[in-house]
C-alpha cells in the first residue's frame, strides 16, 4: 500500500481520502482546530444521489436537505463533521492545528515538514503521493499558512475567486434589495445569502453569521457536486 498525504481538509479532500482509503495509506493535514470550521462553502447541493455514493440514509437525515430551485440546500457544517467520522473510521488519520512548512520532492518519493499537530512539535511525513488542496480550505487564523514549493507538488487552479456570504432568517429573503449570486432556503429557518462581492443590504434583523473565501471556483461552481466529481478525477489520476 502506497502513503498518501492530503493538506487541507475541504469537501474535496475528505472525498478523496474516502475514496484513497481502500487501497492507501492516507494521511490528511489540516492547520484548523477542526475540520470544515470555519465552514466557508455553500451547503448547496444539485443532485441527491451524488451524496448518496458517500453517505448512509441516516447520516442523510442529519444534513437536513431541503429542496430549492436550483437544487438542495443542507447543513455544510454538518456534512464536514460526518465526512470527517466516516474518513476516520476508514483508517484516515488525521492532524489537526498541523502546518506544511516544507515539501522535498524526489522522483522515488516527497518528504513533508510539519510543526504542531498530534506530537505539538516539528515532525517529518514521507509520501507517495502529496495533494496540495489548501486552496479549498477557509483561510487560517492569523499569519500562520502552510509553506510548500508550488512548482514541484500538485496544485490546483491558478486563479482564485472572493466570495461574500451570509445567513439569515430565511424570512429575510422577501426583502432582499441586492440579487445574490446564491441564495439556500435552509430547513432550519435560516437563508444563505452568497456574493460575488460584499453586499450593502443588510437583513433587517442582521446577519446572524458572515463567510468569506478566495476559493478557485465561481459561485456557480460551488456545489457540493462539483466538490465530488474534483475529488473522483484527482483519484482517477492515481491510476494513470
Amino acid at each position: 500500500m502506497s502513503d498518501i498525504v492530503i493538506v487541507g481538509g475541504s469537501i474535496e479532500g475528505l472525498i478523496l481520502s474516502i475514496l484513497c482509503s481502500k487501497k492507501h495509506n492516507v494521511t490528511i493535514i489540516d492547520i484548523h482546530p477542526e475540520i470544515g470550521f470555519p465552514c466557508v462553502i455553500p451547503g448547496w447541493l444539485e443532485k441527491k444521489e451524488n451524496l448518496q455514493k458517500y453517505l448512509e440514509v441516516d447520516e442523510i437525515a442529519h444534513l437536513k436537505i431541503l429542496q430549492n430551485p436550483n437544487g438542495f440546500a443542507l447543513c455544510g457544517e454538518w456534512l464536514f463533521k460526518i465526512l470527517t467520522i466516516k474518513a476516520a473510521k476508514l483508517g484516515v488519520k488525521i492532524l489537526l492545528r498541523c502546518r506544511v512548512i516544507n515539501v522535498e520532492q524526489s522522483s522515488l518519493q516527497t518528504i513533508i515538514s510539519t510543526i504542531g499537530g498530534n506530537n505539538n512539535g516539528s515532525g517529518l511525513i514521507i509520501c507517495d503521493k502529496m495533494f496540495d488542496l489548501t486552496e479549498y480550505t477557509a483561510q487560517a487564523p492569523g499569519k500562520l499558512q502552510h509553506s510548500m514549493i508550488e512548482s514541484k507538488v500538485q496544485t490546483n487552479s491558478k486563479q482564485s475567486f472572493h466570495h461574500w456570504g451570509g445567513l439569515a432568517l430565511s424570512q429575510e429573503q422577501q426583502n432582499t434589495i441586492s440579487e445574490p449570486t446564491l441564495q439556500l432556503t435552509r430547513e432550519d429557518g435560516l437563508c444563505e445569502f452568497w456574493y460575488d462581492e460584499k453586499p450593502t443590504w443588510k437583513p433587517k434583523n442582521g446577519w446572524i453569521e458572515t463567510m468569506q473565501n478566495t476559493i478557485p471556483k465561481a459561485l456557480k461552481e460551488m456545489s457540493i457536486d462539483n466538490s465530488i466529481d474534483y475529488a473522483e478525477s484527482l483519484f482517477e489520476s492515481l491510476n494513470h
